[in-house]
């Protein structure tokens, strides 16, 4: 029994060991490209602290030499996930919760079967609906704008907010709000003072896993975007391979901060959203 206790540890570490590699390397190689600077024969090095000195090149030739190629799409990117992050956190925050708090009754359709209709906008793959958005902002002249990619954006996030402040709402105990009902509070006031305090961290929880899905987005980017406006994935796609690790490592870091930061609301409010 020892023994083969010992084989299941070495044979998982071993995988452990092997899928650390696996997705540590292509890291290991942007940061290394990033910050090593160009060697004599025009290649990367590929060691660090023996065949290359570190530097801030090739961020100095991204972000300063050629600032207004690369500047001005970090900025949209940023103004278009917060927005959209902000937007589909409040609509479909105040659509969950009045799921959660409120029957309501559309012919025979009640409140799961109206939750169910927002989950089905999920089921359907994006690229099918490229085709319908294009020529609908071709009509409403929203072709290359930021307001145009927010809409896009809130329309896809929007039902995934609505599901996880649904479920996060119904875990809260109904009692507490009652109970502020009975003290004199109005539904407003039950609203601003117990409900949502008591829902930050699904408010967390709904607004970054948005903004990580708006900034990382490129399907519709790609479709909706042409010159005047243009975001990280579609320079991402069109870099040169200079300053293609130092856009990666630009765009990665902002998402895994807020992540960081926000780490222990994401895990609750997940954590509530999945009790009933």
């Amino acid at each position: 029994m020892a023994q083969q206790r010992r084989l299941r540890a070495v044979v998982a570490y071993t995988v452990l060991l092997l899928w650390t590699l696996f997705v540590g390397l292509p890291l290991y190689w942007l940061i290394v490209r990033a910050f090593g600077q160009r060697q004599g024969n025009g290649g990367a090095a590929l060691f660090p602290w023996i065949d290359f000195q570190r530097g801030l090149q090739a961020f100095h030739a991204v972000f300063v030499e050629q600032g207004d190629l690369y500047n001005l799409p970090f900025l949209n990117s940023t103004i278009v996930a917060l927005s959209t992050a902000l937007i589909s956190t409040l609509i479909g925050s105040a659509a969950g919760y009045a799921l959660a708090r409120f029957r309501f009754r559309i012919g025979p359709w009640q409140n799961n079967q109206i939750a169910f209709a927002f989950l089905i906008q999920r089921m359907f793959p994006p690229a099918v609906l490229l085709i319908p958005f294009l020529l609908l902002y071709r009509t409403l002249n929203l072709l290359d704008s930021r307001s145009g990619l927010i809409l896009a954006y809130c329309a896809f996030n929007i039902p995934f907010v609505v599901w996880i402040m649904r479920d996060f709402f119904r875990s809260l105990p109904v009692e507490v709000e009652e109970s502020g009902l009975i003290d004199g509070c109005n539904r407003v006031g039950v609203l601003l003072r117990i409900a949502i305090p008591l829902a930050l961290p699904g408010f967390a929880t709904s607004f970054v896993l948005v903004m990580i899905a708006s900034w990382n987005e490129f399907l519709f980017a790609l479709t909706l975007l042409f010159i005047k406006v243009v975001t990280v994935p579609l320079v991402l796609s069109g870099a040169g391979y200079e300053g293609l690790a130092v856009l990666t490592l630009a765009s990665l870091l902002p998402m895994v901060v807020l992540g960081l930061l926000f780490e222990r609301s994401i895990v609750r409010g997940l954590m509530f959203g999945v009790v009933d």
